[in-house]
């Protein structure tokens, strides 16, 4: 990937210097107060101290969302420890319906991701890099099995992003290397605010190129792409709140042949993504109603004789959902109850210009639909034992029905309709939190959780065969942890195991040339057990470092693949983390590292054995100056050591974006 680095810190310099020079009435800017002990919500459904939450939670202020310089929501992730990430380009970006991913304690499936506490999670996709920075206020990343609250798809953890619910009159533009451009405004008022954001993707060549395991020769570059989006939400009554998201996001992909760098085909890609959500809040009732749509469309253009030809449609799919979640919190004496129900409400139209006969490769065009209905009863009991601790119980029942599909061959206008089995689930956990000083707790729990097949894993689509036997995932989570604060440092420690029965994985089956030819998902067992240690220190009143390491097992027993060898070792052993902020008056910088080694390729493919790949090793480099409060300008370069990172744990290679850089400015009136 080629960029233009030095005539870029060039204009950077020219920029950021002329902002410094106009600046006259200087006001310091002040260092956000240290906080040892946050506020977390999404841990336990209520608002409690990091120190009396029994499990691992990273959070992510908007003060640090600002200091990574992240475009959207994957972005910050990325560095989060205990964390792998998955993407096929740069900033998240995804080809046809692949999404990036966001995985917990390498749990590749189990991740569930809310926005303001509603579930954002259809057909296994969340689309994060659709969700940009911008709106957001607050993550919190919460680590380890949490469906006993949450409900399906949560046997990793569970993260929640926060919107912005007040808003500043801000305009902000940036640009950097590789043709990239953002542009955002924002407006706040009494009861009405809104933020708006436009983004130029820009262009990189080689972002992809064949793996040893691959017989394809194909390579890809990042033609071009856009984002829009738009968020804006309203306070109509006292605890009542109406909110509504939007984003719109373009992709190019150019495939090449890997040896004569000839392009054979044009890919084009769109993501538009809908929430409606109206939330209630008030004297220990919390309601929240929601409905939103997830649209994905794959188009291709091939060339013959280096002509392009028409545009076809490929693959397209519109997810559904519906989402009613009410909850009560009762106080009883020293001890709290909190009682909640769920309903949600699946259903995903989808095409495909190319789904297999069964038993034959000849393939036909089809429309298909599906639906599913989830009903959730949970409950959670937080028993003052004594004035040092407290037993936590946790319980779920979960119901799945209505769980139906159907395809209509379109070549010869044959539907056919198919019902998959109802299912169940009953999800119990048990947590003890003992606080040893005013400054330390310990923890220790053990629990269940599972996880629904997909829609499209049980009734297939496109080169997906329909696997109506799959069963639910089922996980057993066992984790102990310390935590203290120590003067202006926090420790946190945790030490975890998890055995997930029936976790779900695709067979992939390819044709000489390295093309999908087929998908079938099948149940697997994984299983993972680490230790995972972090520590965060303000030194004084311009220094502050942060600094954390993982290291982890994590297997899986895919006796389709490799018959009965048993347990086979997947994504990374190790992580290393460190970074340190630096403020002084108008100036403020930051620099951060995340190294993850000891990484092997998910599976094996074509016959051979899984490939070890190289440490991944993610570098940012921030510095941000305020000559007025209400101005800012910044610069942000990432990848510091031009390295080309693979960014994904599957048998193909694609590849993290060179050293890049964006400068920006920021005013508010």
């Amino acid at each position: 990937m080629k960029s233009n680095f030095s005539k870029g810190l060039l204009m950077t310099a020219l920029i950021t210097g002329s902002v410094i020079w106009g600046g006259t009435n200087v006001f310091a800017e002040e260092l956000q107060e240290y906080t040892l002990d946050q506020m977390v919500v999404t841990a336990t459904r209520t608002e409690k101290k990091d120190l009396d939450i029994p499990a691992v939670v990273e959070v992510y202020s908007e003060e640090q969302i600002e200091k990574s310089s992240a475009a959207n929501a994957y972005d910050v992730l990325q560095n989060t420890l205990g964390v792998n990430t998955q993407s096929q380009g740069f900033n998240g970006t995804g080809m046809g319906t692949m999404t990036s991913k966001v995985m917990i304690r390498a749990v590749e499936k189990g991740t569930l991701v809310l926005v303001n506490g509603v579930p954002m999670n259809q057909d296994g996709k969340y689309n994060l890099e659709d969700i940009p920075t911008e709106s957001i206020e607050k993550i919190e990343v919460v680590k380890g099995g949490g469906s006993v609250l949450y409900g399906s798809e949560a046997t990793g953890g569970v993260i929640n992003i926060i919107t912005k619910k007040t808003m500043s009159n801000t305009v902000k533009v940036a640009a950097g290397n590789f043709g990239r451009q953002r542009y955002n405004v924002s407006a706040g008022a009494d009861k009405f605010n809104v933020v708006a954001g436009y983004e130029h993707r820009g262009f990189a060549d080689k972002m992809s190129g064949p793996s040893p395991t691959s017989t394809s020769r194909s390579m890809y570059d990042y033609g071009k792409g856009e984002r829009k989006s738009i968020l804006w939400d309203w306070k109509m009554l006292d605890g009542l709140t109406f909110t509504h998201s939007y984003s719109n996001n373009k992709h190019q992909y150019w495939q090449k042949n890997y040896d004569t760098k000839v392009r054979t085909q044009n890919n084009y890609y769109e993501d538009t993504d809908n929430m409606f959500l109206l939330q209630y809040d008030k004297d220990g009732l919390k309601a929240n109603l929601s409905y939103g749509t997830q649209e994905k469309s794959y188009d291709q253009a091939r060339f013959t004789n280096g002509v392009l030809g028409t545009t076809t449609p490929y693959s397209s799919r519109k997810g559904h959902n519906t989402n009613f979640d009410i909850q009560k919190q009762f106080e009883l004496g020293d001890n709290t109850l909190l009682i909640g129900a769920t309903y949600q409400k699946e259903d995903m139209d989808a095409y495909a210009s190319k789904v297999t006969y069964p038993g034959s490769r000849k393939t036909f065009k089809a429309n298909s639909n599906y639906q599913r209905d989830n009903y959730s009863l949970y409950a959670s009991y937080d028993w003052h034992l004594t004035d040092k601790s407290n037993l936590i119980f946790n319980a779920r029942q979960t119901w799945a029905c209505g769980s139906d599909g159907s395809q209509t061959n379109l070549d010869k206008n044959i539907t056919t309709n198919v019902s998959a089995q109802n299912m169940n689930k009953f999800t119990p956990e048990i947590q003890y939190v003992l606080n040893l000083t005013e400054d330390s707790s310990f923890y220790a729990k053990a629990g269940k959780s599972f996880r629904l097949p997909n829609l499209t894993q049980i009734f297939g689509t496109g080169n997906i065969n329909p696997g109506l036997d799959l069963r639910p995932e089922q996980g057993t989570h066992y984790e102990v942890g310390y935590k203290a604060n120590i003067g202006k440092g926090n420790l946190r420690f945790a030490l975890f195991n998890f055995k997930i029965k029936d976790s779900i994985d695709a067979d992939v089956k390819y044709d000489n040339a390295g093309t999908i030819e087929e998908v079938n998902y099948f149940n697997e067992d994984v299983k993972n057990t680490g230790v995972e240690l972090s520590y965060a220190m303000k030194h004084d009143d311009n220094w502050s470092t942060r600094w954390g390491a993982t290291y982890q097992n994590p297997k899986a027993q895919n006796k389709h693949t490799y018959g009965d060898m048993g347990w086979h070792h997947i994504y990374n052993n190790y992580q290393l983390q460190g970074a340190v902020d630096y403020a002084f008056s108008k100036f403020t910088a930051s620099m951060s590292v995340n190294f993850v080694g000891d990484r092997v390729s998910t599976r094996a493919a074509f016959d051979k054995p899984q490939r070890e790949l190289k440490p991944q090793c993610f570098t940012d480099l921030h510095f941000t100056y305020a000559p007025e409060k209400n101005q800012k300008a910044f610069l942000h370069i990432n990848n510091l050591f031009d390295r080309l990172d693979i960014t994904t744990n599957s048998t193909a290679n694609y590849y993290s974006l060179g050293r890049n850089f964006m400068v920006g400015y920021e005013y508010s009136f």
